[in-house]
């Protein structure tokens, strides 16, 4: 969009842009010009604050300017005869003096001045558009450079590198459930387990993480994550007989922290290790009395 800076109410070096032409004011958010429109008016700013910026057909828009008081554009667009470049909006309320293309023109005619100052412009945007245009043109050679071998060799490293990572973290996420792992934990049922649980016969094992546990739990259990397994066992399991009845539960769709926990403690010896089955939410729609830790 074509814009310059000079005094308020003056052109360049003193023109008086105000003898001619009207004084007009335009409120806030006023849509001064449109890119893409016939070029119509010359405008200086008197008074107040414009923004110019381009609009794409998707609406993605790139703000270019601002424009405050002294500043005028819209005369190349008169003087090229082409379509508007950009659009200008009013950012406050501003005061403008509007300059007609027939106004304009006689006005150039008469302040050679003002012409030469529109030719070194012109000039000066063709050069720094010809030096964009070839910084881009370069960009994208050593775009291209870059083969698609290079592109799949370096998306395969990363992948190796994150499920290694993955595959050597205690607390891994499951990618594929089952997948990997040999199930050989048994599953209890919500109904059997809610049996043994009243029956005081079963201890009941939460693995969730510490901080879903403290939302709610099943009331009375034990809380055993993966992270501190080995301290938590040691104060809250280890004196448990072997051949009691251990109930785990807690895990959800993409971590198995209870099968996780369940094979932990079958490792430690328990001969009664079994995984609430029903999927990951059913200890709270099995009729389980919950508590939060207070």
């Amino acid at each position: 969009m074509e814009s310059k800076q000079g005094p308020p109410g003056e052109g360049v070096a003193g023109l008086k842009l105000c003898q001619v032409g009207q004084e007009v004011t335009v409120s806030k958010g006023t849509r001064i010009v449109t890119q893409g429109e016939a070029p119509e008016f010359f405008y200086v700013i008197q008074s107040g604050r414009v923004r110019v910026f381009r609009e794409t057909q998707d609406h993605i828009r790139t703000e270019l300017t601002d424009l405050r008081s002294g500043s005028y554009f819209g005369e190349v667009a008169l003087v090229t005869g082409q379509p508007r470049t950009a659009s200008v909006e009013a950012l406050e309320e501003c005061r403008l003096i509007k300059i007609s293309k027939s106004e304009f023109d006689a006005f150039l005619d008469e302040n050679p001045q003002l012409a030469r100052h529109i030719i070194r412009q012109l000039s000066q945007w063709l050069v720094a558009g010809d030096l964009r245009l070839e910084t881009e043109v370069v960009h994208q050679v050593k775009l291209r450079q870059i083969s698609w071998f290079d592109f799949m060799l370096l998306g395969g490293l990363s992948i190796i590198l994150a499920l290694g990572f993955n595959f050597s973290n205690p607390n891994r996420i499951s990618l594929v459930q089952g997948w990997a792992e040999e199930d050989t934990v048994p599953r209890i049922a919500p109904a059997k387990a809610l049996q043994e649980y009243k029956s005081g016969e079963a201890v009941v094992v939460d693995a969730r993480p510490t901080n879903f546990f403290n939302q709610k739990h099943i009331k009375g259990a034990k809380n055993l994550p993966m992270p501190l397994f080995d301290f938590l066992y040691l104060m809250q399991l280890s004196q448990i007989p072997k051949d009691k009845p251990l109930i785990v539960y807690g895990g959800n769709i993409s971590r198995h922290y209870d099968l996780d926990v369940a094979r932990r403690l079958m490792t430690r010896g328990h001969q009664q290790v079994m995984v609430l089955g029903g999927g990951f939410d059913s200890w709270k729609t099995s009729q389980f009395p919950l508590e939060p830790v207070k």
